[in-house]
């Protein structure tokens, strides 16, 4: 019995201790004073081939396009940022003036424009024989009207009839046109669009159809051999959207037989607004649901679970502090009154091995006036130094609660940044390595961040965030797919308030938020199986990595893969797109399936030397 009561008291004294040091922490008394530990060093490169020597062996390709048609303008753009990326030098022309070009000299020619009649017109003879002599064709974008120039190709595009055009209500990968799409379907809003209705020769491998009304199947990507080269087709219109690169990235990649390019190899999830001011709101829906006061739940139920689902799911997290909720934008009248309820979250997201980056003083966006939309009601700051000075705010506080901790990374309020913005974040920063904006406008107006992943004339990495919220969406995951597929990279962002916001939370309970949460994170793994868990700075340091590596490979007779690089920093991570099988023959590289789950075409290839090699079977 003596021995029971001792024990008794032993658990009791322990849940004392714990309350007794959770008050400390929650009032500021204990201050984590670690800093972050980033090696923000890129290792001395190595090259193994000559520069011209390796500028010689990469892909080269021609684009057709329409100077005079906007979509065709926006598909151009799109693709600048996709050959940028697979390392491809890709010349761009006025379709009309296509004759002027000798199409042998490329080893991809793209039709990405939809006037054929009046663009491509009599050369379709020419870009025909082209394709038969043993070029690559990729006939881009649907065209407006099946006239002499497709009856001139249809036949060599492996198209067997061709009738009306029908409308499409969603997509099936029916083959692995992107890393981890096979069987994939995506339906709804998002996917609606117009193909020709048209019937393929069996000998043609479809690798995704559009979703008709009435159930059927229309071929949207098809690929056919005519002569000795090979004319893959886009059926539709919507390969022009901005969250479709890896679409096209895919096509092209499918053209082009075994390739290789850089990718990034990473996973990180951006938390706006945490820490902030929000937990101590009121909200009549979490107590009723859960009895508990904001702060109390966020405390309780929501970080918990967020921390739960960073280990189950092997993400990184970057938490973007924001000191105030106030529209102060005159530096005199800065006042800030420390808040035990952040230091705590800011303290447990560090302790958690994440990330604290900067979202600002305030939630005003770094933009003078007129910069954003007046409906969003933000105050417009009166000058770049103004912004600077808010800036140099938030580092102060950030010293105060977080001793020794460095913001490496930036992430504008409501994603608006501009030019003079953007000269303040780095001239106020002072350990700023990340800007991490957004990778398409969305429909927006104003000085909005968009990015592509790349390294800034700066030195600073523009890192984007692709994807964003709690809700299971159909578009969400195919733009996971698609940017995924190109590059690499998983990066998606969300806010701690989804759950108070009506739009954002779907008005689901937390609960449902959270499944549905980690059900895309299970997606995420699932068709990218060998991303690496990151925190944004250290994203950045891989997408360094990535953009300092040039790859090229020969493929000998008897299937074996010879690779050299440049830019090597000591291990590079590619993707690999073939049909046949790769086997590793020796320890220069370590090669696995993109998906984990095999029966595909792309396998992520991790190099381990400058000069590499396995066989392809």
């Amino acid at each position: 019995m003596k021995d029971y009561y001792h024990k008794i008291y032993l658990y009791m004294l322990a849940a004392i201790a714990a309350v007794l040091i959770f008050l400390l922490i929650n009032s500021g008394a204990l201050v984590r004073t670690s800093a972050q530990a980033v090696d923000l060093a890129l290792p001395e490169l190595t090259d193994s081939l000559p520069a011209e020597e390796m500028a010689a062996a990469r892909p080269t390709a021609l684009v057709l396009y329409d100077p005079g048609s906007e979509q065709s303008l926006k598909y151009q753009k799109n693709l600048e940022r996709v050959f940028r990326w697979l390392d491809m030098d890709a010349r761009f022309l006025d379709a009309r003036r296509g004759d002027t070009a000798f199409y042998p000299e490329y080893d991809l020619v793209m039709v990405a424009c939809s006037d054929w009649e009046g663009t491509i017109g009599d050369d379709a003879g020419r870009l025909l024989g082209y394709a038969e002599e043993g070029g690559r064709l990729l006939l881009g974008l649907m065209p407006d009207e099946p006239g002499s120039v497709y009856r001139t190709l249809y036949r060599g595009m492996g198209v067997v009839e061709y009738g009306d055009y029908v409308t499409i209500q969603g997509l099936h990968f029916t083959q692995e046109l992107l890393p981890g799409s096979l069987g994939q379907r995506f339906e709804g809003e998002g996917f609606e669009d117009v193909a020709l209705g048209v019937q393929v020769e069996t000998d043609s491998l479809v690798l995704a159809a559009g979703l008709t009304e009435q159930g059927r199947e229309v071929p949207v990507v098809w690929r056919h051999d005519t002569g000795r080269g090979r004319i893959l087709t886009f059926n539709a219109t919507a390969i022009t959207g901005d969250l479709w690169t890896g679409v096209a990235a895919g096509c092209i990649q499918s053209l082009l037989g075994e390739a290789i390019w850089p990718v990034i190899n990473t996973k990180t999830v951006f938390i706006d607004d945490f820490p902030s001011p929000q937990y101590n709101s009121e909200s009549k829906v979490i107590q009723r649901d859960y009895n508990r006061t904001v702060r109390e739940f966020f405390r309780d139920i929501w970080w918990p679970a967020m921390q739960s689902a960073a280990v189950r799911y092997n993400v990184g997290y970057v938490g973007l502090f924001i000191a105030t909720y106030d529209d102060v934008v005159d530096p005199e009248d800065f006042f800030y009154t420390m808040d035990s309820t952040e230091q705590y979250f800011g303290n447990s997201l560090l302790d958690n091995g994440f990330e604290m980056g900067a979202h600002g003083y305030n939630h005003q966006s770094l933009a003078l006036a007129g910069q954003v939309p007046a409906d969003l009601g933000y105050t417009p700051w009166g000058s770049v130094g103004d912004m600077e000075a808010s800036l140099a705010e938030l580092v102060d506080i950030t010293r105060e609660l977080f001793p020794e901790v460095k913001l490496y990374t930036y992430v504008p309020p409501s994603n608006y940044l501009s030019a003079e913005g953007r000269q303040a974040v780095v001239e106020a920063l002072p350990d700023l390595q990340v800007i991490s904006g957004v990778y398409t406008m969305e429909g927006e107006e104003g000085t909005v961040c968009v990015q592509d992943f790349d390294v800034a004339a700066d030195g600073v990495v523009e890192f984007p965030r692709a994807t964003s919220g709690m809700l299971e969406d159909e578009f969400d995951r195919f733009s996971t797919l698609s940017v995924g597929g190109l590059y690499g990279v998983y990066s998606h962002f969300i806010h701690p308030d989804d759950i108070l916001d009506e739009e954002r939370g779907g008005g689901l309970g937390w609960d449902q938020l959270y499944q549905q949460f980690c059900e895309k994170l299970q997606f995420v793994n699932s068709c990218f199986a060998g991303l690496r868990p990151m925190t944004a700075v250290q994203a950045a340091g891989a997408l360094r990595v990535a953009d300092a590596l040039d790859v090229t490979v020969q493929v000998e007779a008897d299937g074996t893969v010879r690779g050299w690089c440049n830019g090597f920093s000591g291990q590079g991570w590619c993707y690999l797109r073939t049909e046949r099988t790769p086997k590793m023959t020796n320890e220069s590289c370590f090669i696995s399936s993109v998906s984990g789950q095999g029966g595909g075409y792309y396998y992520l290839v991790q190099i381990d030397q400058p000069v590499f090699s396995f066989k392809l079977e």
